[in-house]
């Protein structure tokens, strides 16, 4: 893989909310513990254990932790941990609920340097592009003191979507992934029987016919959230995305790189070949891209990347409107930790999640404050399904899903000491040792979930979780590439003015105000509008676009 700044950061891609904000340790929509905590403090009865890091100068300093939806408890523990080991380091763990917080962290940049060290930083591409946090690349060769071997020896860096082979100079990595996430519908196996459903629908003909059945019976077939927030970053703006890609695959035969492409890599981009039976046909590991091309398609309207007019968009954006027909009352006003009630309540049949949802939900059918009943609400059986597929006039390929490495942990650059200390954090953390402590936290925890086998060597995952994580099978990923549906299909690229005028479009054309046609003129027009822009806040030009093949000058 060609790590490129973009790709690198999967920054604007992974909207997911957050696969992005939604897509924390606690992958369910309920708000998180968010208030303000007491720095942690070193367990009285915690030692610090033989290391490799003793010999070496004692830790001092201070980090400041400020994640997005993240469970405190468990932050503490790993706090509390890593204190011990080095008594000089206090941490301070100050959590922030996912509504807000990119406005949250981006205010924090306008006063100055943020107090904050550790944030996730994966929906403030301005941010990154302006070098506000540290690149990881160049401490990857350093050694792990809590290994005792170079810290990239101990990354999965395949699972993470890095070859390091691949890696420019002008190429920066701003956050590090080291976890995992599939997006899986997730059923209530009790409604599915009493609606006289034996087995989870595997074509969207009979997600539809399904849920028709389901609404039929009484109960709510798709519980999601429909305000602006979701539509774009969260659960409502996976499935935006997730559709599109089957009916626009073959965008990789214009923005691969070409031989004369800077971009271009001999050992990977000769031997590749278009090949739509392999769902990881355009893994970033298996071709490299050139996101010139990819904007030059898009402001000429060259093939997939032309919208209004195209009988593929037509037919995607039909089944999408019919799709979200099947949601809950009032949908543009949900908010996810509203829509995730309805599931847990048994009042609707289906939900977005992810693995973590295995050990998630019978923590939420307890908790009072997620399902609104006093003494929280009667579990029932629930299960997991991949996509249904699309099926007729512009499919190209089977459904595919968001899996991916997820984690999105940045730290805010400061001086080199600082920068130092955060690392030596990160790399304990990320350390069988470390890993060892944040694992069983969040199997001791109610309030996070594992989404997903991490991408680290040498660590142990307890039984039920190993076997947990291989039941779901894999169906491909289409997240983090540059691509019609992740960029073209929300407005453009998450760029906010774009995203926000495409939010009052689809409103108006789920809700029958608007025709199909009217629709993807209205986003056809939008991304017409804000391509110079949107270009511009990635420190591009159109000028660039007449030479595709040659590499970018750096702008400030």
């Amino acid at each position: 893989m060609k790590i490129r700044k973009s790709s690198a950061m999967l920054i604007g891609l992974l909207t997911a909310s957050s696969v992005l904000a939604a897509c924390s340790n606690n992958n369910e929509p309920a708000a998180s513990n968010s208030s303000p905590s007491a720095s942690a403090e070193a367990s009285p009865s915690a030692s610090p254990s033989a290391s490799p890091s003793e010999t070496a100068p004692a830790l001092q300093g201070t980090i400041n932790i400020a994640l997005s939806n993240m469970s405190s408890s468990v932050w503490n523990t790993v706090a509390q941990a890593y204190m011990a080991k080095n008594p000089g380091v206090k941490v301070t763990v100050d959590n922030k609920p996912a509504e807000g917080y990119k406005e949250w962290l981006t205010a924090q940049f306008a006063a100055g340097t943020p107090d904050a060290d550790l944030v996730i930083n994966n929906e403030v591409a301005n941010l990154a592009a302006d070098k506000k946090f540290v690149d990881y690349y160049p401490y990857f060769d350093q050694t792990n003191p809590y290994t005792g071997k170079p810290w990239k020896d101990s990354l999965d860096l395949a699972a993470m979507g890095i070859n390091l082979d691949g890696v420019a100079a002008e190429d920066h990595l701003y956050n590090l992934n080291f976890e995992s996430v599939q997006i899986v519908w997730t059923y209530n196996k009790e409604i599915f029987n009493k609606a006289g459903i034996t087995e989870p629908p595997k074509t969207f003909n009979e997600l539809t016919a399904d849920f028709e059945k389901i609404k039929a019976a009484g109960y709510v077939p798709l519980a999601i959230g429909g305000d602006a927030n979701s539509m774009w970053s969260g659960q409502a703006g996976w499935l935006v995305r997730i559709y599109a890609d089957q009916y626009f695959r073959d965008y990789i035969n214009i923005s691969r790189s070409q031989p004369q492409d800077y971009t271009y890599l001999p050992e990977i981009d000769d031997n590749w070949k278009y090949d739509l039976s392999d769902p990881y046909n355009d893994a970033n590991s298996n071709v490299t891209k050139n996101e010139l091309r990819f904007w030059k398609a898009v402001q000429e309207k060259v093939g997939p990347f032309k919208i209004a007019g195209n009988p593929s968009w037509a037919a995607y954006a039909e089944n999408l409107k019919k799709l979200f027909s099947y949601t809950e009352d009032g949908f543009f006003g949900v908010k996810e930790d509203q829509a995730y009630q309805l599931f847990l309540t048994g009042k609707a049949a289906t939900m977005m999640g992810t693995p973590a949802s295995y050990w998630q939900l019978p923590k939420d059918f307890e908790d009072e404050t997620k399902t609104g009943a006093t003494g929280g609400v009667q579990p029932f059986e629930y299960g997991f399904f991949n996509m249904p597929s699309m099926e007729g006039e512009g499919v190209l390929a089977p459904a595919r899903t968001i899996q991916i490495p997820i984690g999105f942990y940045g730290f805010v650059a400061k001086d080199a000491e600082q920068n130092a200390l955060d690392m030596d954090f990160m790399m304990y953390l990320t350390s069988p040792e470390g890993y060892k402590v944040y694992a069983q936290a969040i199997q001791d925890s109610d309030d996070a979930s594992l989404s997903g086998a991490p991408a680290l060597k040498d660590i142990v995952l307890p039984d039920e979780m190993t076997k947990a994580f291989a039941d779901f099978e894999p169906i491909g990923n289409t997240e983090g590439y540059q691509t019609p549906g992740n960029v073209l299909s929300r407005g453009i690229d998450g760029y906010q003015p774009s995203v926000q005028d495409w939010v009052g479009s689809v409103q108006r054309f789920f809700a029958g105000d608007i025709t199909t046609e009217q629709y993807l003129n209205e986003l056809q027009a939008n991304v017409d509008k804000y391509l110079e822009p949107n270009l511009k806040q990635g420190k591009k030009e159109l000028s660039d676009l007449e030479t595709p093949e040659k590499r970018p000058p750096e702008r400030n």
